[in-house]
């Protein structure tokens, strides 16, 4: 159907790329909840839901979820796209001063994807994490990897810092918890990011600098970039995936 004038929003070019991206991101999100593992105990929490992509995923996997949000666009967003969803619950809560409200509901899983390079102090937010949960309760993250691939990219993106897989592990241990597993994640990614951040030096965020032809090509890599990532290791990669846990 078309809109006023005669103009069908569905052949606006930035309509396909968002759909594009959004098939982009909801592949990826499913390989990280992959490398996650299968079972999570609930209640969950989703700190730094941003708009939900991941969250949708995550909700089909446990309940409740709730889903801790500060930027009041994406609030606005979380609370549209969940509502009617009785084992959703959205809050407004500042990452900095988080550990009260995760506590208070009770939660048993705690999931952070591409938070905590945005974070000053990055150690005092894991802490309050650790204090949260209870004894046997489960951190899932995510984060980009490799300091060496800090650029541009980085800084137009609100990043402090990259990570290793030391790196990540150590402030981790240092907030208390018992690292499970860490390793890299998308080693197919490190070479196009070198591009773009270090060498073409762009200023915008990572997925802004893909067109909509090269999104909907990844998309159908995603399931060889998996099995590239198997048997390589990964030795490196563009993020890094970390499941610790509360003693």
């Amino acid at each position: 159907m078309s809109g006023a004038g005669g103009f069908d929003w569905r052949s606006n070019p930035e309509h396909h790329a968002a759909q594009s991206m959004l098939s982009h991101m909801t592949a990826y999100y499913a390989w990280t909840l992959a490398l996650f593992g299968h079972e999570f105990q609930g209640p969950a929490a989703d700190a730094g839901a941003g708009s939900g992509h991941f969250s949708e995923l995550l909700s089909h996997r446990v309940e409740p979820l709730v889903l801790l949000e500060g930027g009041q666009e994406n609030l606005d967003l979380l609370r549209q796209r969940f509502a009617g969803r009785p084992g959703v619950l959205v809050e407004d809560c500042d990452l900095a001063q988080c550990g009260g409200t995760l506590a208070r509901h009770g939660v048993k899983s705690i999931f952070t994807l591409d938070v905590l390079e945005h974070l000053p102090d990055d150690l005092a937010v894991l802490k309050q994490f650790h204090e949260a949960l209870a004894p046997g309760g489960g951190l899932y993250i995510k984060v980009p990897a490799l300091q060496f691939l800090y650029g541009p990219v980085d800084e137009a993106s609100g990043h402090y810092r990259r990570y290793s897989r030391s790196r990540l592990r150590k402030v981790v241990e240092a907030a208390g918890f018992s690292v499970e597993k860490c390793h890299y994640m998308n080693i197919a990614g490190v070479a196009p990011y070198f591009l773009k951040s270090r060498i073409l030096k762009r200023q915008e965020n990572f997925s802004r600098t893909f067109t909509v032809s090269q999104i909907r090509r990844i998309q159908h890599a995603m399931p060889y970039l998996r099995v590239l990532d198997r048997l390589t290791g990964p030795f490196i990669g563009l993020s890094v995936i970390c499941v610790a846990r509360r003693q």
